[in-house]
């Protein structure tokens, strides 16, 4: 189950349901075990490396559930404050807020 879709760009995936493919290299594409591979993800015939999207297992098919929901709620402001944090202290390579 895909709960966030952190790419820029592409239609977004929120909610989609996925199927776990394993763990692979992310520059070779070569199967990994899990201590040393990138999780990858399939979405109909688009795969999704797991860093570009924030997911869980869904065995049972539930969809979104609004744990799931609040958990992001808070997960994205978190992140808002952390940015802006950085922001403030001045580290390299964050864009200025507009």
């Amino acid at each position: 189950m895909i709960l966030f879709d952190c790419r820029e760009g592409e239609p977004d995936r929120t909610g989609a349901a996925a199927i776990f493919e394993g763990f692979f290299d992310f520059e070779s594409g070569e199967v990994r075990r899990s201590g040393s591979g990138v999780p990858r993800l399939r979405i109909g015939d688009e795969r999704v490396w797991g860093f570009e999207c924030w997911w869980r297992p869904d065995p049972e098919r539930g969809g979104l559930t609004a744990s799931d929901r609040e958990q992001l709620e808070t997960s994205k402001r978190l992140l808002r404050g952390l940015l802006r944090d950085a922001r403030r202290g001045g580290l390299r390579g964050l864009p200025a807020r507009t």
